[in-house]
């Protein structure tokens, strides 16, 4: 009663705000989402070869936006479908103690006569316009801005106003969710299990309430912000959750204000793997990861997502058993013992536990062992992970059987079996693949005895960048996060020393760190030097499973060309930029102003640099955020002084190059050539995807020009290896595949 009461006065506030700006335009939602068919062709024809700025080149730009209202301030009339109140994309404003947004989906009234296909928006209220006072089955009149975000089209309100008209969400066919599959929502591309929008029904889908009925779960995370993806076609299609909403996200108990519908009634965790389910929610594409956190999409982010709002959106209708809430070892596994752990298992109410099992492999015995649990209390199991050697990583899962057969297996976790302990950042950072993946002790509260060199110190971002190896090896980096008020690690200074014995192990939108509170160190000295940054080009730093033994380290890219400017295009400007060591789009590497000591916030992203300018070098830490790797640099003294003019027709660096092996994939020899611009001495070399050296193909004087070495594998095992030219400062990686 109290809420309704608040909408009421809401009737009588926001139309005094309105005044009489209702001169806008006057549309149906449906007439926003529409999408000119020749567009919709475009889409379709492009297939794999779709980049992401085919769908979205900039604020109203790209095919899935540039249509007559896209951009323009219009007013519809329409009805709320989802409570304001889980809205919980947003963190909070410290200022107001409110979410600096609300997310609130309607249908235009006109879905009544109409259907409901083509009909819902997203509205994102930033100005506390008083959408919260709303509840499902407000009519209001809506004006506002269409203001696509990055791959989502929604509604930027300027003001609304109550009709004093009310749906029942339980009777009124406008609250009826669009039955679809979801190869309706996501195409096939034929490609290694790829999937896409489907482009033909996005005007139709795209922020409508849809249910994907008798969906099977392919595949979850848990946390606190879980993912889960389903399918109706057996996996050749799926859609993933977006945790748009309180109700289907972990991390916001204490820090939203009690009147929102927190989750406080224990953890949301997605049903495990092979679950049947009705899953009800809006369909959208917030980009990058969040709408395809299991990479399955072409490009990535060029699929939609579903979020669920409320808690009936998402009904089980029968489940193989439920593994979760699986801890770490407490300590780093050696030769001594096994390390005990334990995991939440239940039955769907119809079945029983059958058996619950450890499941593991190590990295020098690729054989998947089961390991019975030792005892169970109360649906928790107790299991143990038997010892390995050292140095070995150990894959392990919990694997659940109920009496219809039906088994879970939770996602695989890392580990790695230490004789001595921690001694070196890279036995935190190094990963089972040798490329993108967990830290072996995420998640975990550590004893180590690490001595390192303090790189950066930014205070204002709470990062301590630290390397421990003299000679920029792959590996040697990681950062710590410290909380504000730990004035040990803020005093430190670029060239201090320090010795960690303690740190928690965890992993931050896809990076690394050592946690804040609990790191216990002593400064070894102060005022030293730091270690020089590793030389590298562009190309590394963008190949995702090299770039992450750099994660955590300064490293420098000389002779790089500038590629773009206001990276942050859109939502700039913010004067980030791009570079590419060989002027090339796919091996651009963004380089970010995440701290005072590098910014340009506020600032004319022209002015900065310009497309094609070449600079000196640029260096900085490597870190992961949001999809991709980028460099901090600590200073602008990081960032070399433009040595040519944006119209030189010398200006891209493309005298040094190491082309692309061929054949590849090869067995057992394949072709390497390369260009050099110098003479002098060249060194050609190839690692294993551990940086393990396998073999020296040129180590020599050589003269200028192009050069070409057979590489003989007859004696290497099928895998991944890399290949690396120096010659002088210059350095060029690529991959190849050896498959016997």
């Amino acid at each position: 009663m109290l809420k309704r009461a608040t909408t009421l006065l809401m009737l009588l506030i926001v139309p005094i705000m309105a005044g009489d700006a209702f001169a806008q335009t006057d549309v149906t939602i449906r007439q926003i989402n529409a999408i000119p068919q020749d567009q919709i062709d475009q889409l379709m024809s492009l297939g794999t070869a779709l980049t992401a700025a085919d769908v979205n080149s900039g604020s109203c730009a790209g095919l899935i936006y540039d249509n007559t209202f896209c951009g323009q301030e219009v007013r519809f009339t329409a009805v709320v479908i989802s409570d304001p109140l889980n809205s919980g994309l947003s963190s909070i404003n410290s200022t107001t103690g409110l979410p600096s947004r609300v997310h609130v989906w309607v249908r235009d009234i006109a879905a009544i006569t109409e259907g409901n296909l083509g009909h819902g928006t997203q509205i994102v209220d930033g100005s506390n316009l008083g959408l919260v006072s709303l509840i499902p089955g407000d009519e209001i009149t809506v004006v506002g801005t269409v203001s696509p975000y990055y791959t989502t089209n929604q509604i930027t309100p300027t003001s609304f106003a109550l009709t004093g008209n009310f749906y029942d969400p339980a009777t009124d066919p406008i609250f009826d969710p669009i039955i679809v599959t979801t190869a309706d929502i996501n195409q096939d591309m034929g490609a290694d299990g790829a999937i896409q929008v489907n482009w033909a029904n996005l005007p139709d889908l795209r922020s409508n309430y849809v249910m994907i009925a008798g969906a099977t779960v392919l595949t979850r995370t848990v946390g606190d912000r879980p993912d889960y993806n389903v399918t109706t076609d057996a996996g050749t299609t799926s859609v993933s959750g977006y945790d748009t909403s309180l109700r289907y996200r972990n991390d916001r108990d204490g820090t939203y204000p009690s009147s929102f519908n927190v989750r406080t009634d224990g953890e949301f965790s997605p049903p495990p793997s092979g679950a049947r389910l009705n899953l009800s929610g809006f369909l959208h594409m917030p980009g990058l990861t969040g709408s395809d956190p299991f990479s399955l999409g072409v490009p990535n982010g060029a699929v939609m997502a579903i979020s669920p709002m409320a808690d009936s959106d998402l009904i089980v209708t029968e489940s193989p058993p439920a593994v979760a809430n699986i801890t770490r070892p407490a300590s780093v596994p050696g030769l001594g013992g096994a390390s005990a752990i334990t995991a939440d298992v239940a039955a769907d109410p119809t079945r029983s536990i059958t058996s619950v099992a450890l499941v593991y492999f190590t990295s020098s015995d690729p054989t998947s062992i089961s390991v019975p649990s030792t005892g169970e209390s109360n649906g928790v199991y107790s299991l143990e992970i038997p010892p390995a050697l050292h140095g070995d990583f150990i894959t392990y899962w919990v694997s659940a059987t109920d009496n219809t057969g039906a088994t879970t297996n939770s996602a695989p976790s890392p580990l790695r079996s230490l004789v001595g302990g921690i001694t070196s950042i890279s036995h935190i950072q190094e990963t089972t693949t040798g490329g993108v993946g967990s830290s072996p002790f995420f998640d975990m509260d550590v004893d180590m005895n690490i001595t390192a060199t303090v790189q950066y110190s930014q205070p204002d971002t709470r990062h301590l960048t630290l390397q421990d190896d003299a000679s920029g090896a792959p590996w040697s980096g990681i950062v710590v996060r410290f909380p504000d008020d730990d004035s040990g690690l803020r005093v430190l200074n670029a060239g201090d020393v320090i010795n960690i014995t303690h740190a928690e192990i965890y992993e931050r939108y896809g990076m690394t760190f050592m946690q804040d509170n609990d790191i216990v160190f002593t400064v070894v000295s102060t005022g030293g030097s730091t270690i020089a940054p590793s030389v590298v080009t562009s190309d590394v730093i963008a190949d995702r499973d090299l770039a992450e033994g750099y994660e955590g380290m300064v490293v420098e890219i000389n002779d790089p060309v500038i590629m773009s400017t206001n990276a942050d295009a859109p939502s700039g400007p913010y004067g980030e930029f791009t570079i590419s060591s060989d002027g090339t789009s796919d091996n651009a590497v963004r380089v970010d102003d995440e701290h005072s000591g590098v910014s340009y916030s506020g600032g004319d992203p022209g002015t900065v640099f310009s497309v094609g300018e070449r600079l000196d070098f640029v260096r900085g830490a490597v870190h992961y955020a949001y999809g991709n790797f980028k460099l901090e640099p600590g200073t602008f003294d990081d960032i070399g002084m433009v040595i040519n003019t944006a119209n030189e027709e010398d200006g891209l660096p493309n005298s040094f190059t190491l082309d692309q092996n061929y054949p590849n994939p090869f067995n057992p020899s394949t072709q390497i050539s390369y260009s050099i611009a110098t003479s002098g001495q060249v060194l050609l070399e190839v690692f294993d995807v551990l940086g393990r050296q396998v073999a020296t193909l040129v180590n020599t004087n050589q003269s200028v020009g192009t050069h070409t070495v057979t590489f003989d594998a007859t004696d290497l095992s099928s895998g991944l290896y890399v290949y690396r030219l120096t010659s002088g400062s210059k350095l060029q990686t690529k991959k190849m595949l050896l498959m016997k």
